[in-house]
């Protein structure tokens, strides 16, 4: 994979290079919490005056965890299934590593939150600072997606120019909703 996110643990203990399929599966995940978290964050702006740091924080954490937690039973059951059996323990271990490395999505939003709750930003233009930061892990994930494809450099700026504007069509529709 790249640097910035970690490998799967082999099972022997020590690492090993996850295939596709496996790196497909851990940027579809920080998708589906990026997604979320855009959403629990433009509703939490939306709710104006009722909206405080230590709400937020809570909010899109207990969101994110419970979305990581669902997608963990889901990929559990889907495999049991699939395979007719449980998963052996590489298969545990690279599960858990799927879903706990989409938790790096929502770091950054929380150290914003942490500003905000340090009187640093007001918890408005942290909210608004969130929902850019997250268009742009959007951006991020697609980008560590398509950089490794045998495909035209057009093909790759449309797929970022795609998701980019899906983000921002997602803030359109939180904002005109609410």
């Amino acid at each position: 994979m790249d640097d910035a996110h970690p490998q799967p643990p082999a099972a022997d203990g020590g690492r090993r290079r996850p295939d596709a399929t496996q790196r497909a599966e851990a940027l579809k995940e920080r998708i589906y919490v990026t997604f979320t978290s855009l959403a629990v964050v433009i509703a939490v702006e939306r709710s104006g005056t009722h909206a405080s740091v230590g709400g937020a924080a809570t909010t899109l954490v207990l969101t994110v965890l419970g979305t990581l937690l669902a997608v963990l039973v889901s990929d559990l059951l889907a495999h049991m299934v699939r395979e007719e059996a449980l998963p052996d323990r590489a298969e545990i271990r690279h599960l858990l590593w799927v879903s706990l490395g989409s938790l790096s999505v929502v770091v950054l939003p929380l150290v914003l939150l942490g500003a905000a709750a340090l009187g640093l930003l007001g918890l408005d233009v942290a909210l608004r600072t969130i929902s850019v930061v997250l268009v742009l892990t959007l951006v991020l994930v697609t980008l560590l997606a398509v950089r490794r494809l045998r495909v035209r450099l057009g093909v790759k700026v449309g797929a970022l120019v795609g998701i980019a504007l899906l983000g921002v069509a997602v803030l359109v529709v939180e904002l005109a909703v609410h």
